[in-house]
């Protein structure tokens, strides 16, 4: 058999890059940060290591069926994750791997080998990809209620009103309409998600359509029984957990700490795959190292950053709540030592990426990584409780208007706008290394800090250093 090396197979097919784990949160298009990225020769193994279980089983060598993988720790399908799946593009297709979860973006052969060893295609109805963007999201927030109890300083939605909800019919046409269009994994948000009692009804009609369906969630609401369906139901679910006790309280407003770990003890009780969610703020950076330490003894499999985003409530306290550039500028080192210390998988979300592009890795090795900044209206999208749709989940979602998801990913204007923002921006991002892995930085950043979501992001060391900004 022909052996792999490089950063992919060329036997059946090249595997052009991979990006690795589940879209489990309102921040979906996250990346695994760590060795990987620090090191060529790690970074190759993490490619090499889903690049040569793909070429294995387009040669016959692994059975395409569920359980044919050996479990997470290889490139192989897991048991109950369903077939392999890819949806065509331009460059070649999107091949969606169960397990160790991944995306596959392989070339022209490669997409012709995947079919050809029994991956099940879809979104061949999708229309042609509009310009700057893929021909459907690869992952969408599915925000399925605006209700919850807690209340929190920074959350992302705005106080006051009546809640929105939508109904369970509305909320499967919606889902529906994006398996339609190939998406792969729908991610369900709030609000609190948990407390509709359809939740577990609706994440089964996804897996029945060929969705995978993620959650985040408080913790509340969350009993042993329902955990224990969530098991082989959810690719993935996360629990929002900023800090213990006063650490807690000091983001959110209120100690959630208790509800958030007994969450994370009913989902490993129960078999499922648990991650945390930690929006990082003045208060908690400094703790990092001391939580990565208490949540790898949880048995937490990853840990994902969140960049507090000015939207909602989190607008009137991001001033005080925010990172300094020097924090910021912290957090790839730290990422890189709790990793190391604890094993737990690190990821960044979207809007972090210009702060980890500062360190100076190879651009080639990131994008080939998977590591993408703001995917807005490109690979991201997200459904509002209101029923509209938007670039992502801290920007307003329009109106619903009765249109059909795959009219509006092709013609909206505001997707449109973001995407000619990502292919032509100014500079200094026109002339940066990083223009294709950054993508502009967070629109919604932009927006609030100079008032045009167009702008470059002002927080971004890049951009700070061309204009001279002090530290």
């Amino acid at each position: 058999m022909a052996s792999c090396s490089g950063w992919g197979c060329r036997v059946t097919g090249r595997v052009l890059r991979v990006r690795r784990g589940r879209s489990p949160n309102c921040s979906s298009a996250g990346s695994v940060v760590g060795l990987a990225l620090a090191s060529a020769v790690a970074g190759a193994a993490a490619i090499n290591a889903f690049a040569g279980a793909f070429l294995e089983w387009t040669r016959g060598a692994r059975g395409p069926g569920p359980g044919s993988g050996s479990g997470e720790g290889e490139a192989g399908q897991g048991k109950g994750e369903g077939p392999v799946r890819i949806r065509r593009e331009g460059f070649g297709g999107i091949v969606a791997w169960p397990s160790p979860p991944g995306l596959l973006y392989v070339d022209g052969a490669g997409a012709e080998a995947a079919l050809g060893a029994g991956a099940v295609e879809v979104g061949a109805a999708a229309p042609a990809a509009a310009a700057g963007a893929l021909r459907a999201p690869t992952e969408v927030h599915l925000a399925v209620t605006s209700r919850c109890p807690a209340r929190c300083s920074a959350c992302y939605l705005p106080r006051g009103g009546a809640p929105a909800e939508p109904g369970g019919e509305e909320i499967r046409s919606a889902l529906r309409q994006l398996a339609s269009l190939g998406v792969f994994e729908v991610a369900f948000g709030g609000g609190e998600p948990v407390l509709r009692d359809d939740l577990l009804d609706l994440a089964r009609e996804a897996r029945d359509l060929g969705l995978v369906p993620n959650l985040t969630t408080s913790g509340i609401g969350l009993t042993a029984h329902a955990a224990r369906r969530m098991a082989g139901l959810f690719g993935q679910v996360n629990v929002s957990l900023d800090g213990f006790g006063a650490g807690y309280e000091a983001v959110r407003g209120w100690d959630g700490t208790r509800t958030a770990l007994a969450a994370l003890e009913r989902l490993g009780e129960a078999g499922v795959r648990a991650g945390v969610n930690t929006v990082l703020t003045r208060s908690n950076v400094g703790n990092l190292a001391d939580m990565g330490a208490a949540l790898a003894e949880r048995g937490v499999a990853e840990w994902q950053w969140l960049r507090l985003k000015p939207a909602g409530d989190g607008a009137q306290v991001y001033e005080t709540m925010a990172l300094s550039a020097d924090e910021a500028l912290t957090l790839w080192p730290r990422a890189l030592s709790v990793e190391a210390e604890t094993g737990l998988a690190m990821r960044f979300d979207c809007a972090l990426v210009p702060f980890l592009a500062a360190h100076g890795l190879p651009p080639d090795r990131l994008r080939r990584l998977g590591v993408e900044g703001c995917a807005g209206g490109h690979s991201l999208w997200s459904r509002g409780a209101s029923g509209g749709y938007a670039p992502c989940s801290f920007v307003e979602a329009g109106a619903g208007g009765g249109a059909e998801a795959a009219e509006i990913w092709a013609a909206d204007p505001v997707l449109g706008a973001w995407r000619r923002r990502a292919e032509d921006p100014p500079e200094p991002c026109a002339s940066c290394d990083y223009r294709e892995v950054c993508r502009g930085g967070c629109r919604v950043v932009a927006r609030h800090r100079v008032g045009d979501a167009m702008a470059p992001d002002p927080e971004c060391p890049r951009v700070r250093a061309a204009s001279g900004a002090a530290s």
